[in-house]
């Protein structure tokens, strides 16, 4: 039955995506799309300018895409050999105590070690919260020490409207970001760790016994999308941060397009949401940038 629906919201999702393709031809593209959600944003990857948005600075809850900076911290250890891709970490049961039962996880168990390539890839593939947890007190010491090596990464990147209270995404007090910090944090995230793609665009997760697919549909229904995160709570509801690469017609090399959305109503339409603004974003060759929301 589960795979019955899950070829179903496949299917409703390429069908919604095809149609997206024709609402943002090269041909119409004079204007934006007209996207259900808190708050969007396009960015074209190429000047790292921002094409389009509404409310992009408003304060939201991330949800999981709060894991983009955990997995630049992550990338950054590793590349300061603070922490190696073959290192067995010993999973705390403290940890685990922090992950609530119906949180996203990749069942870790108490005592057991486990790789930090294989923890990376729950963290991002699965986004697995005991994953997040884990690699942060391994890094930070303590949950609040990662927290703050979060919060100085974002002000050294710019995120000047973002504060991390935890590593997962858990709602939490003081725990926000806005579009266009999210669109900061991804343009980093690619140009300085551009491995992450080699985990955000996999389409599957196991460990063990268990498996899940990434939530990310883009990847599926369209192959230059490679990533980069979703993420939901009832607080923050839908979201996602995706970004495809493509060569362009009449431009000598392919580029980036970035698409932020906050707050969308649905888990499809965050995915429709994010694809049209992407197209949209291709369609532009001289785009107008926007400098404040």
């Amino acid at each position: 039955m589960f795979q019955d629906t899950w070829r179903v919201v496949r299917q409703l999702v390429r069908s919604s995506l095809l149609l997206s393709v024709v609402v943002c031809s090269p041909a119409k593209a004079a204007e934006p799309p007209e996207i259900d959600a808190a708050s969007r944003l396009v960015l074209d990857g190429a000047s790292g300018k921002i094409i389009a948005g509404n409310k992009i600075d408003d304060h939201r809850s991330p949800a999981s895409l709060t894991k983009l900076m955990t997995a630049y911290v992550v990338f950054d250890a590793l590349k300061q050999k603070n922490l190696q891709w073959d290192e067995r970490v010993v999973v705390s049961a403290a940890d685990l105590k922090r992950v609530a039962k119906d949180e996203a996880q990749m069942y870790l168990v108490a005592g057991e070690k486990v790789t930090v390539r294989e923890l990376v890839e729950g963290l991002i593939v699965a986004s697995a919260n005991d994953a997040a947890m884990v690699l942060a007190s391994r890094i930070g010491t303590t949950i609040n020490g990662f927290a703050r090596i979060m919060n100085a990464t974002a002000r050294k990147l710019g995120m000047n409207e973002t504060h991390f209270v935890n590593p997962s995404g858990i709602t939490a007090p003081g725990h926000y970001t806005t579009a266009r910090d999210l669109s900061t944090l991804a343009l980093h995230l690619t140009a300085d760790f551009p491995e992450y793609y080699s985990f955000s665009s996999q389409q599957n997760f196991s460990f063990r016994n268990y498996s899940k697919r990434n939530k990310n549909a883009l990847l599926e229904a369209d192959s230059s999308f490679d990533g980069l995160k979703t993420g939901h709570t009832k607080a923050a509801q839908w979201c996602i941060v995706a970004t495809a690469k493509r060569v362009v017609p009449g431009e000598a090399k392919s580029r980036r397009v970035f698409a932020v959305v906050l707050g969308a109503p649905t888990d499809h339409s965050r995915i429709v949401a994010a694809k049209q603004l992407v197209d949209y974003g291709f369609s532009i060759t001289r785009p107008v940038y926007l400098s404040k929301s």
